[in-house]
């Protein structure tokens, strides 16, 4: 086993860690110092030959579940917020590097009294953060303010007014305004009003009692403990202790840290209220024979070639315009039943408890609903992971499924050379799903937060890297959409589903490729980041199965190579026989 860090770096990593399984919940831009941080933790216990993590932290893993579940019930918004608000809607204050106001919005002149060629420091500014503006716009670092936007950080300024209802309205350095001189600098309201709402996150969140709730209220308007004191009629000994549980409790070290958790509040506020995904009002219903409800839908005309779609853990039954087109045009009916526990799809309780035999599960699942739909031979088309139980239903229905076609990915992820050769983000998701499939959901979770946030390039990023062909796919918006939305429906209905997936796609499952007589097609992108195309080769040689690459085509091959895909598609359902 490789060397691990010294105690005290590793407690300090740790720390920086969970910080950021909360700082996410709040703000969503911090997903990828999330992945990264939890990546070197992941790595960090795992020797040369990636074995079984052996000092694993149990109190990371907590609030790694823990965060998923305040998550989803937070909710989150269906679309992405645009850049910037209009001025109308928030209060917002342009400045000299002499605290002088240039501008002011409609909100900050009625919330703040702020007017034009007025000074900030005559507003009804908290003394704490007085002193912190002066600092920062007098001192050295005043012309980095409009310069260097972009910095981390250690060169955020918030501040903190106090209004008539002496709740803290907190305001931070953004970009310069457009037209500005060069030297001026924004500060934005981040809320409009302190609510009982915001104080309900603080409880739920980070379990602070009715009185640390009110001291760190107290603290963002920058009161001093003794003032703190003489408004509650508590000791300062007491509000000292109380206030070393708030940063025990939301991992924080000092005020400055805690500021940042405090002031995202109002995201979660506005993301908490957001009406669910609406797509789903297109799904069709059967009821199996156990009573679950699963949800389906059908693409291509009603007398086309049946074929039925398996989906991934990433992406459900979601395709763009053109696609669907093209399955029209050539006379293909695609019937995409949404698995258990995906989308609008009861989960499978028996799955939940015995992930082992979610495959089988699927399988009678299919075989009620194909009788009911009245197919009697079809195609069994495996989407990346949908792949298992393609090949499963296959192996279990000979009669019923006449080939197997499979789409990006179709290989048992057991030799960790596989895993090193994916890229660094999904070398890590791999890794996590191998030995820690119960942190996965909060990952995924976080990062459709960022999406919602309108965070989707950063989010792009963590899946795929700038210049690959998968990145091309995934910047056209209605790719864009469709992927998204994909990404909602795996957590829709919380983390069991994709965990599900997860043991097996990291597991040797080609016992449910032996012995086919129908035939297998494997569809491959000579750059997928995933699974290397000489893996995918190799297991479609051993298994005896054919197999077609395209150059410069990754994992997205279905979006890339629709036209293509769906005309091998038809050749092997054209030749199925009656």
């Amino acid at each position: 086993m490789t060397d691990l860090l010294p105690t005290k770096e590793r407690e300090e990593a740790q720390t920086s860690l969970i910080q950021a399984i909360y700082e996410v919940a709040i703000d969503p831009n911090v997903y990828d110092k999330l992945v990264d941080l939890w990546g070197r933790h992941l790595l960090a216990t795992l020797g040369e030959d990636l074995q079984t993590p052996q000092d694993l932290s149990p109190v990371v893993a907590q609030h790694l579940l823990r965060a998923f579940e305040i998550l989803n019930r937070l909710g989150r918004q269906e679309q992405a917020q645009a850049p910037a608000q209009p001025k109308s809607d928030r209060a917002e204050l342009r400045l000299s590097q002499s605290g002088e106001i240039l501008d002011t919005s409609p909100l900050a002149t009625e919330v703040l009294g702020a007017a034009p060629q007025g000074s900030v420091f005559d507003l009804a500014l908290s003394s704490e953060s007085a002193a912190r503006l002066r600092l920062e716009i007098g001192g050295k670092k005043a012309g980095a303010l409009a310069s260097n936007a972009a910095d981390d950080a250690a060169s955020e300024i918030y501040v903190f007014f106090t209004k008539g209802d002496k709740h803290p309205y907190p305001m931070v350095r953004e970009q310069p305004a457009e037209g500005g001189t060069g030297q001026d600098f924004i500060l934005a309201g981040l809320h409009n009003k302190w609510t009982e709402a915001h104080d309900q996150i603080l409880r739920k969140m980070f379990g602070l009692t009715d009185a640390e709730t009110r001291v760190a209220r107290e603290l963002l308007t920058g009161a001093t403990l003794p003032e703190i004191a003489a408004t509650t009629g508590r000791s300062v000994d007491t509000l000292r202790t109380q206030l070393k549980s708030i940063r025990r409790k939301t991992y924080t070290s000092n005020q400055q840290q805690l500021v940042r958790i405090m002031t995202g509040l109002e995201a979660l506020i506005k993301t908490s209220s957001m009406s669910s995904n609406s797509s789903d009002r297109t799904d069709h219903h059967f009821i199996l024979p156990d009573g679950r409800k699963m949800a389906y839908r059908c693409f291509g005309p009603e007398q086309g070639l049946p074929c039925l779609f398996i989906h991934n853990m990433l992406n459900g039954p979601n395709f763009p315009d053109a696609l669907i087109r093209e399955i029209h045009r050539l006379g293909l009916r695609l019937i995409c039943p949404i698995r258990p526990g995906f989308g609008s799809s009861d989960p499978d309780p028996v799955s939940r408890r015995h992930p082992r035999e979610a495959p089988d599960r699927f399988c009678a699942d299919m075989s009620a609903f194909l009788k009911h739909l009245g197919h009697r031979r079809l195609v069994a088309i495996g989407h990346m992971s949908g792949a298992v139980f393609a090949f499963r239903l296959a192996q279990l229905h000979p009669k019923l499924i006449t080939g197997v076609f499979n789409i990006s990915g179709a290989v048992p992820l057991t030799d960790m050379g596989q895993i090193r050769a994916m890229h660094y983000r999904q070398q890590i998701m791999a890794l996590t799903a191998r030995f820690t499939p119960r942190m996965l959901p909060t990952l995924l979770r976080a990062g459709i937060a960022q999406i919602d946030a309108g965070g989707v390039e950063a989010f792009l990023n963590a899946l795929y890297r700038q210049g690959t062909p998968d990145r091309a796919i995934a910047e056209h918006a209605e790719h864009r959409d469709i992927l998204f939305t994909g990404f909602r429906q795996t957590v829709q209905q919380g983390h069991w589903s994709f965990a599900i997936d997860s043991h097996h796609v990291v597991r040797d499952w080609s016992r449910y490729c032996a012995f086919l007589a129908q035939p297998v097609f494997l569809i491959h992108g000579t750059a997928d980041p995933v699974v290397t195309e000489a893996s995918a080769q190799s297991f479609a040689a051993r298994m005896g199965f054919q197999f077609h690459s395209y150059s410069d085509v990754g994992q997205l091959v279905l979006y890339q190579q629709s036209r293509d895909v769906l005309q091998r598609l038809k050749q092997m359902a054209s030749a199925t026989p009656e």
